[in-house]
C-alpha cells in the first residue's frame, strides 16, 4: 500500500487536470467538479496500482496457482457459455430488428450486449457453483 496510495492518488490528480484540460469540467465550478472526479477515481485507481504491484507470495493465504482452481475452471465455462448466449441473443434481436425496421440507438444496443453477457456469467458461475 506504499506505493499503491500514493500513485494511485497521483493518477486522480491527473485524471481531475484531464477533466479540466478537455473541458469535461468548465464554469465556476470546474475546480470542484475536477477534485470530486479525482475523488471518485481515486479508490479504483489505488486498487489497481495494488493489484499491479503487489506479489502473490508476500499474500497470506493467497492460492499458488489461481488459474488451476475449481473456481476459475467454474468463471471459465461460465464465459464460454455466456458467449454463445450473448451471440444468439444478439443474432436473434438484429433478426427481429431487421424484420420488424424498428431503429435503435448504437449506444444502448451496445450497452445491451455487455448487459446481457455479464448476467449470463453471473448466472451461469452460481449454477456451477451450485452443482459443485
Amino acid at each position: 500500500m506504499a506505493v499503491a496510495i500514493p500513485v494511485g492518488l497521483l493518477l486522480a490528480a491527473g485524471v481531475g487536470a484531464i477533466t479540466l484540460w478537455t473541458g469535461v469540467a468548465s464554469g465556476e465550478h470546474a475546480l470542484a467538479v475536477s477534485g470530486v472526479f479525482a475523488l471518485v477515481v481515486s479508490w479504483g485507481l489505488m486498487g489497481l496500482v495494488w493489484a499491479l504491484v503487489v506479489d502473490r507470495s508476500s499474500l497470506r493465504g493467497a492460492i499458488h496457482k489461481p488459474d488451476e482452481s475449481i473456481e476459475s475452471t467454474w468463471l471459465d465455462a461460465a464465459m464460454a457459455g455466456a458467449f454463445r448466449d450473448t451471440i444468439m441473443l444478439t443474432g436473434f434481436v438484429l433478426a427481429i430488428l431487421s424484420i420488424t425496421g424498428f431503429e435503435f440507438d448504437v449506444g444502448w444496443a451496445l450497452t445491451g450486449v455487455i448487459v446481457v453477457g455479464f448476467f449470463s456469467t453471473f448466472v451461469r458461475y452460481l449454477m456451477a457453483k451450485k452443482r459443485g
